[in-house]
């Protein structure tokens, strides 16, 4: 019995350490492609923490229509339609992932990939940078630097808009870079430590460049 006990005790200590340690997890751009008949470039964020939620879809509508004289940003556009559960008729991002990877695997069939881009030469401008520290995820009396960045990213004849990002420990740095067919356009992603808990996980971000 005293046996069982002790074994009780260490188990329930252990338990939740182990369960706290793998709540977080790094967010990642998967880069899908582009259809050409809708004008849409797809991308896919992945959580990959403890919740196992879905992965979220976007697209950019590079055609899209202008509202002013002035050319605005083309805008990363949520895509929902596809959370919607079933049963509560609301969108349910916990829910079984099989609907969802049908319909993912019937986009992916009509998109054409993007060319990736080998060389270097995209340059990081840093247009702001500001430090404040803040509470650690471990101990709230333990300060952390927190960087608060606007920046853009400029690639040849190409810029993005200005862009925003906080990051706790490594800098920015481009991830990914691709040439979209057809288009007078560059998608980038940018990474970075933007989630402090844990050992601290990084965040891609997409990023779309144009003259």
């Amino acid at each position: 019995m005293r046996y069982n006990v002790i074994l009780f005790v260490t188990a329930s200590l252990w338990l939740p350490s182990f369960a706290f340690a793998t709540v977080g997890g790094p967010q990642n751009i998967e880069v899908l492609g582009l259809d050409q008949a809708d004008q849409k470039v797809y991308l896919m964020r992945h959580y990959l923490d403890g919740r196992g939620r879905l992965p979220q879809l976007y697209y950019y509508q590079l055609n899209r229509t202008q509202t002013n004289s002035k050319q605005s940003p083309v805008k990363l556009i949520e895509v929902k339609s596809l959370y919607i559960n079933p049963k509560t008729k609301r969108i349910d991002y916990d829910q079984n992932s099989q609907k969802f990877d049908r319909e993912i695997a019937k986009i992916k069939k009509r998109l054409k990939p993007l060319t990736p881009i080998r060389a270097s030469s995209a340059k990081i401008q840093i247009l702001s940078k500001k430090t404040v520290y803040v509470a650690s995820w471990f101990d709230p009396e333990i300060k952390v630097p927190q960087f608060s960045y606007t920046y853009r990213i400029r690639y040849g004849k190409y810029k993005s808009p200005v862009q925003k990002a906080v990051d706790y420990k490594t800098g920015l740095s481009i991830s990914q870079r691709y040439q979209i067919p057809q288009h007078n356009k560059v998608l980038m992603t940018m990474k970075y430590l933007g989630i402090p808990f844990e050992t601290g996980y990084s965040i891609e971000d997409p990023v779309l460049l144009s003259p």
